[in-house]
């Protein structure tokens, strides 16, 4: 059911950043480790920026709402015990070309089983050098 109303709702995919062990390669042997990120799709989804007071310095926050059977999928292929150590494992979530930080996951569930996840998301700093 969750999942046909996230696909009424634009049934988008967000993709979940997760760091990988580092592979050999030749700027490992020279001793600066190079780091690897894998992006794993969560589907179907739905995006919105969330209401919060308006104050100086407030950064905006945006709920990304993810079918629970896409997540149990992900945490099922990656042999983890549960959903959070999934988005705790997280570094971030990208959102069409959007890359968010995780503020907290939440969960609804009918029937005593999760059926939807509800993320909390602000826009990751972004640096200038």
């Amino acid at each position: 059911m969750a999942d046909a109303l996230l696909r009424s709702l634009g049934g988008s995919v967000a993709m979940l950043r997760l760091p990988v062990a580092a592979t050999s390669a030749i700027g490992e042997q020279l001793g600066a480790p190079t780091a690897g990120f894998a992006d794993l799709p969560l589907s179907p989804a739905a995006f919105r920026k969330v209401r919060v007071p308006i104050t100086d310095g407030n950064q905006a926050k945006y709920e990304l709402l993810i079918s629970a059977s896409a997540v149990e999928a992900q945490v099922s292929q990656l042999g983890l015990s549960s959903a959070e150590v999934l988005f705790a494992m997280g570094l971030g979530i990208t959102v069409g070309k959007e890359f968010f930080v995780i503020e907290g996951v939440s969960f609804t569930s009918a029937a005593g089983l999760a059926c939807m996840y509800r993320v909390l998301l602000r826009e990751a700093a972004t640096q200038s050098y």
